[in-house]
């Protein structure tokens, strides 16, 4: 039988850094790409989504701009490689607020990268990287939560009779501040939809602040290290017994030792009749 290959001799492709984090920047392009669409149209009617994909459209900004960056100091001392035959001119221009559409070329690469790693590996890389790799999806969901509940929300407190959430930077704050589980009391939905929504969001946060805070206890105790490996997070090993003790001082006592009982031993049998 020929044993698989470990999971720290397999090969990344090269738009591929490691799975967790470009499994959370494909869903900050994603995400990113949804808000263009969505400030690009001349005129939505009913809520102010388009408020809201302003509001989220600095920080995705920021995200990918710096996975930009990050690409371009790893790949040096061949940084001109990286801008002209991978893609990473692209990977510019699609960060930018404006030029939204080049995402689609990094959205592509990334996803090539992925099919080409290998569902199998893929899976393989996230058991022997819980840490970090649950690391990355609890960010991925974070994005994710504040914009789906945002958009929600907005849905169902439109225009709604006693409604204090009217506008994309109310349900962004309020969003942040229902998956925090802070709970300010300012915002709240007054809907049966907007009062589902924020259930959701709130067990949602619970969890997500529940893995975060399982993930940083782990790193900071030592044990994300073992699993980072895809070992377990303790090993105890037991040193073999020497075959015979080395020379030194404590050779040549135990060999005096030895020759005195074995001197005993023969006296003995002497005086046995």
């Amino acid at each position: 039988m020929v044993s698989r290959p470990s999971i720290s001799k397999l090969v990344l492709p090269a738009d591929l850094r490691n799975p967790g984090y470009d499994l959370f920047i494909i869903v900050a392009t994603v995400l990113s790409l949804i808000n263009w669409v969505i400030l690009v149209i001349p005129r939505l009617p009913g809520p102010d989504i388009k408020g809201l994909a302003l509001m989220m459209t600095p920080l995705l900004t920021i995200i990918l701009l710096s996975d930009f960056a990050s690409r371009l100091h790893s790949s040096r001392p061949n940084r001109m490689r990286y801008l002209n035959h991978r893609g990473g001119w692209l990977d510019l221009l699609g960060s930018l607020p404006l030029a939204g559409i080049f995402r689609v070329f990094r959205l592509i690469r990334v996803t090539a990268a992925f099919r080409q790693f290998g569902t199998r590996n893929v899976t393989r890389w996230f058991i022997a990287n819980r840490a970090r790799g649950t690391l990355f999806i609890v960010f991925s969901l974070i994005l994710i939560i504040l914009e789906l509940g945002g958009l929600l929300v907005l849905h169902f407190e439109s225009g709604a009779s006693g409604a204090n959430i009217q506008t994309g930077g109310q349900a962004l704050w309020w969003g942040v501040v229902t998956i925090s589980t802070v709970g300010y009391g300012d915002l709240y939905p007054v809907t049966t939809g907007g009062q589902i929504t924020a259930t959701v969001m709130i067990f949602s946060g619970v969890g997500v602040i529940g893995i975060y805070t399982a993930w940083a206890a782990s790193t900071f105790t030592g044990t994300g290290a073992g699993t980072a490996k895809g070992g377990p997070t303790s090993e105890i090993t037991v040193a073999p017994e020497p075959a015979e003790y080395p020379p030194g001082p404590i050779h040549d006592v135990i060999h005096d030792l030895r020759e005195r009982l074995d001197h005993l031993e023969s006296l003995v049998k002497r005086k046995d009749p």
